[in-house]
């Protein structure tokens, strides 16, 4: 089942806190594989011939029970962005796990042929009220991509995705409105609705020049897993084209 060239319309400008540290994404990059336009649909293809085994990432203490004020309060350090001050038109900000938000999902940049998986660490953030964990590698919960869309000065929020298979983008001087689902399952079963996750991602690493971005997902629930990729193009209207191969574990009549 492919679907392509969907247009989204949806916007947000969130203001970032600036602080004053340096990035380390050498230090958190450790593990690399090949990568190409067939890898994450063989990924899907290998979890769909296996039962479904749910995730289970324990949280740190420190980001258990969190409330929505709370979470809310977590701020990404600009500074930290992936792509920060190397002259490309986007950048890459990172959510912390927490409140409705506790899945941690693998997150991987894309150069050369090569995933290397980027690695989180509590320096990324402020932590407002909160205690920062004590140690390293909680993991991200999603991302959200920065670019020059209102003034070519800043760097504004144009795409997020974070939850589920939720995911939103940005149009010039717009605000958010729905969120889009990567895939919607037993809506409205008396069984209860299935909520299909996205558990890793892949982000191509733009050239300067480009004025798109890449980003592959790989998908899993108990009766589908699947394989995405999605182009924005950030402009007056942002332009999301999305292609997406699944692979179900069962018969699939309520999709």
């Amino acid at each position: 089942m492919s679907l392509s060239r969907r247009k989204l319309l949806a916007a947000s400008v969130v203001a970032p806190v600036v602080l004053a540290t340096q990035p380390s994404w050498t230090a958190d990059t450790d593990i690399a594989s090949p990568f190409d336009g067939e890898t994450v649909r063989q990924k899907a293809q290998e979890l769909a011939r296996a039962p479904f085994r749910p995730r289970t990432d324990p949280l740190p203490p420190e980001l258990i029970n969190l409330d929505y004020d709370q979470y809310r309060a977590i701020r990404y350090n600009p500074i930290q962005a992936l792509w920060h001050g190397e002259g490309r038109k986007f950048e890459v900000q990172f959510f912390e796990r927490g409140f409705l938000f506790t899945d941690r999902v693998e997150i991987s940049e894309v150069y050369d042929g090569i995933a290397h998986r980027l690695r989180s660490h509590p320096d990324m953030y402020k932590y407002g009220q909160s205690k920062p964990p004590t140690a390293p590698g909680s993991g991200f919960a999603g991302f959200r991509i920065h670019a020059p869309l209102n003034r070519a000065d800043y760097f504004d929020e144009i795409a997020v995705f974070l939850g589920a298979s939720y995911f939103r983008a940005v149009g010039e001087n717009q605000n958010y409105g729905l969120s889009a689902r990567g895939l919607a399952v037993k809506t409205g079963s008396s069984e209860g609705e299935e909520f299909p996750k996205f558990i890793a991602f892949w982000i191509e690493r733009p050239d300067s020049a480009a004025k798109s971005i890449v980003i592959s997902a790989l998908m899993d629930s108990p009766s589908v897993a699947g394989a995405f990729r999605f182009v924005f193009e950030p402009d007056a209207t942002t332009r999301c084209d999305v292609t997406m191969t699944l692979f179900p574990r069962i018969e699939l009549a309520d999709v």
